[in-house]
Order: structure tokens, then sequence, then C-alpha cells
């Protein structure tokens, strides 16, 4: 693979808007990244804007002034009934239990369009929370494991020897274990699991799969004639990994990190349906469908948790798919000469169902 140029970087993205399914995919994630951003502003328990004894208070909905501990919009409302204020678009928090209010389905009482849980909490403040600390955790999950990856699979596959062999045998030892089950191991060791601990456990292994794809795109770009005539210009080992080979890992790492984010997601919500992951105070997509075993009839906290899972992983797959197709040559001349070999009539019947993917 050569490294990228600007024509080429503007010829991928091209591609990439040409992709239909692809563009599909990327509204899915912007829009769910936009409701992480603005959760406060989607469901709180204290306005965005309001005067409040005489004072006016901006955005406390995500500052919770002291002063304003022990109240919510309820309570203002009853305090001040002509009072001005600008709530959220659910005047709940993710963690405040209504009483009398369990259970209750969508639209049945007024203030919880989604519905409660089993503790009274409004399902749509815990959704739009917990898509905020799913993918907060996801990216910085996959960011760390991603890193870790590229590094070490570009040091290691371009110095080789005992050292390759050394790390071969860590990273056949620890694939050797599924992800869950590892992660399950860690969480149990630890008596009071955490994030950082879900972190640490999701993050043993996930950097194995990057470290195997940047190392063979490292080994396979060695022999690249820009990699041979730099040596022989006199270029240091370390100009010639991070200034020639490194720039050619990027379209590895990127598409792993997109796939990454959707297998971390699922993992996450795998453990904190089995309630192994984080506690049950902090707002999670697996938290609300864990609640499903204990009461089947409550359908609601299947079915929309569920929905925002397969938008979030879906999303990200599709994306995926397209960012690989765009980014990796290697796989579009395959595929062109796959192509070229088959009869006419059948290579036709491939170019309409590729152009109408795109």
């Amino acid at each position: 693979m050569s490294q990228a140029t600007p024509g080429g970087v503007r010829e991928a993205l091209s591609r990439l808007r040409r992709h239909s399914i692809a563009r599909l995919g990327a509204i899915a994630i912007v829009l769910l990244f936009v409701v992480a951003i603005f959760a406060d502003l989607l469901a709180a328990e204290l306005p965005v804007v309001m005067r409040h004894q005489g004072r006016w208070w901006f955005m406390a909905n995500v500052t919770h002034p002291v002063e304003l501990a022990d109240h919510d919009c309820a309570s203002l409302a009853a305090e001040d009934p002509g009072g001005l204020r600008i709530g959220p678009l659910v005047c709940h928090g993710p963690a405040r239990e209504h009483e009398g209010a369990r259970l209750a389905p969508p639209m049945a009482r007024a203030g919880h369009p989604l519905g409660t849980d089993a503790r009274g909490r409004d399902v749509f403040a815990r959704l739009v929370h917990g898509t905020r600390n799913s993918l907060t955790f996801a990216l910085l999950t996959t960011l760390a494991f991603v890193g870790i990856g590229t590094f070490l699979g570009a040091v290691v596959g371009f110095r080789g020897g005992a050292v390759d062999s050394m790390v071969a045998r860590l990273v056949d030892t620890l694939t050797a274990f599924p992800m869950l089950v590892l992660a399950i191991g860690v969480q149990a060791m630890i008596p009071n699991p955490s994030a950082a601990t879900l972190f640490v456990a999701i993050g043993l292994t996930k950097w194995t799969e990057v470290y195997r794809l940047v190392r063979a795109e490292v080994q396979h770009a060695q022999n690249r004639d820009y990699v041979l005539a730099a040596r022989a210009l006199g270029a240091s080992p370390a100009r010639v990994l991070f200034r020639h080979i490194g720039p050619n890992t990027r379209s590895v790492a990127i598409v792993a990190g997109t796939y990454g984010i959707a297998s971390v997601v699922l993992a996450e919500a795998s453990l904190t349906f089995l309630r192994v992951g984080r506690d049950t105070t902090t707002a999670s997509w697996g938290e609300i469908l864990s609640e499903v075993r204990d009461h089947p009839q409550a359908w609601w906290l299947l079915v929309f948790p569920g929905v925002m899972l397969l938008a979030t992983i879906a999303g990200h797959h599709v994306v995926g798919e397209a960012l690989r197709d765009v980014l990796d040559p290697h796989a579009r001349a395959a595929g062109d000469r796959v192509t070229a070999a088959l009869p006419p009539s059948t290579a036709l019947m491939d170019s309409a169902f590729a152009t109408e993917e795109r």
C-alpha cells in the first residue's frame, strides 16, 4: 500500500459519499452522538434556564449547584407556579425513583413518554444518559486498545526476531480466552467492579486484534519500493517506520476502531446485562435490558434499549465496511480482478449490484 496522497484522500471521501448504506449508518452514528452530547438538554431534573428566588440560573441541569440540590422541576413549579423556567425535553433524571410509577408503560403517566422501570426511574432519561455513558466508554476504550495495538504492531512487526516471537505467544495466550469470559473473570476478582475495571477487562483482549492487523501490514510494507529507497538513502530505522511505513497503518487503525466501538458497546451491554459490569445506579442499555429477566411483561424495557443497541452496532458496521472498501486498495484491486475474470453477463450483474449498493 503506497502512502496516502491528498488526491487519494479526496477520492476515498468521494467514494464514501456515494455509498448509500454507509450514509445511513453515518447518519445513525451522528444522531447517537448528538443524543450523547446533549443528554442533559433532553432529560434532567432541573430546568435549563430559570429564575428562582430573584436569581437567574443557567444550565443548572448540567452544573447541579448545591443551592438546588433538594429541588427538581416539580418542586420548583410547586414553589413558584408563575416563575420563568425553560426545562429539558423530559424533566426527569436517570437515577430519580418515582414512588407509585413503577413499571408504568409508555405514555401511561404524564412526563414518562417511554414508561418507567421496576424502581420507578424514567426509561427515556436512562436511555439518553445510557447513550452518553455507553458511547463515551466505548470511544475511550477503543482509542486505548487501537493505540496500543497499532503501536505494538508497528514496532514489533518492524523489528521482528525474538521480540516478535515473545509477543506472538502472549497474543496467542490472550486470544485463547473469549473476551467476555476473560472480562467476567477480571471483574470477579475485583471486590467493587467499576467502569475502570471494565475498561481494563475489555482492553486486555481487544488490542490483540489490532496488533495482528497492523503487524501484518508493516511486515508487508517493509519490502515495498519506497521503503527500500528510503533505506538506501540512509534513513534511520525510526524514520523508516514512523515516516514511511507508519502512515500506511492509519487505514487499518481507522477501520479497526470503527468496528471496535460497536464491539465494545455490545460487550459493555452484555456484561451489564449479566450484572458483572457497572453498578445498577449508572444508566446503561444493558442494565435496562437486565430488568426484563425479572419483569418479562415490561416489553418497553426490551424494545427501546434493543433498538438503540441495534442502531449503534449496525451503523458502525456498515460504516466500517464502507471504510474498508474505500481505504484498502488491495481489496478493491482484488475485487476488480475477480470481476474482470467473470463472464460478461455475470460481471455486468455484479457491477449493477455494486452500483445499487452505492
